[in-house]
């Protein structure tokens, strides 16, 4: 039986006194699954990762998770309190502290963890997914390649074992090779069991690493489907993937 770890229902989200930008969102993410979102700018794709990490409050709708102790409803919890519970966010910044070394940021990533030993066990693990990092550990993060930040940034999201990770623009700024390094992360990450929420410009990249595709329009989601399906679809071959029906 699928196990639904995220469900969004009539989710409205805006920012400060500001309209809506997001409207009666509603979304499920199961077990393992990677869901990419799409649509044109403005159409309020990163808004709902926002309103799912608690970085702008739903106005109105539940956001309900499927944590370790259970269903857990995260509207209007603090972003903190959030990714204490198992949901890790990966902005499009991607909040890497360039000016501390690679040991410290794995350390800065732990920091909600109150027990030091499992803190490093964690580390060693994510060490080993990503032995580059073990050679680099005393090296400032800012001073790396951009695949080895990348790596970095999956190693920081992963070490504290999160069931969800909302991933927004992992491709935003990146080399074409380094693009392929991150959605390879991002599936090996999914292959776990650890479902992924992820928004993408690049719709042809993102959709063709993902089981679903979630595609939004003016705030609301215009259909969903098999991430295939949405790849044939003329009305997005049309609208955005950039290729007329003929």
């Amino acid at each position: 039986m699928t196990e639904c770890m995220l469900k969004i229902e009539n989710v409205v989200a805006g920012y400060g006194y500001g309209p809506d930008i997001i409207k009666n969102i509603n979304l499920e993410l199961n077990k393992g699954d990677i869901k990419c979102i799409i649509g044109p700018n403005g159409a309020g794709k990163s808004t709902v990762l926002k309103a799912i990490a608690g970085i702008i409050k739903p106005r109105n709708g539940s956001v309900v998770f499927n944590s370790d102790n259970g269903e857990i409803n995260l509207s209007g919890m603090e972003t903190y309190k959030i990714m204490k519970t198992g949901l890790c966010f990966i902005p499009q910044d991607r909040s890497l502290f360039g000016t501390l070394t690679v040991s410290e940021n794995l350390t800065m990533a732990g920091y909600t963890l109150n027990d030091k030993h499992e803190l490093k066990i964690r580390t060693e693990e994510v060490l080993e997914t990503f032995p580059r990092l073990k050679e680099r550990l005393s090296q400032y993060a800012g001073t790396m390649s951009g695949g080895e930040q990348q790596q970095l940034i999956f190693a920081r999201a992963i070490i504290l074992k999160p069931r969800v990770i909302l991933i927004d623009e992992p491709s935003l700024g990146l080399a074409p090779a380094i693009v392929e390094q991150a959605f390879q992360h991002i599936e090996n990450i999914a292959s776990q069991g650890v479902s992924i929420l992820l928004v993408e410009q690049n719709a042809r990249r993102g959709l063709s690493s993902s089981n679903y595709g979630t595609v939004m329009d003016l705030g609301e989601i215009v259909f969903e489907k098999e991430a295939n399906e949405v790849l044939n679809d003329d009305r997005i071959q049309e609208l955005y993937l950039g290729k007329r029906k003929k």
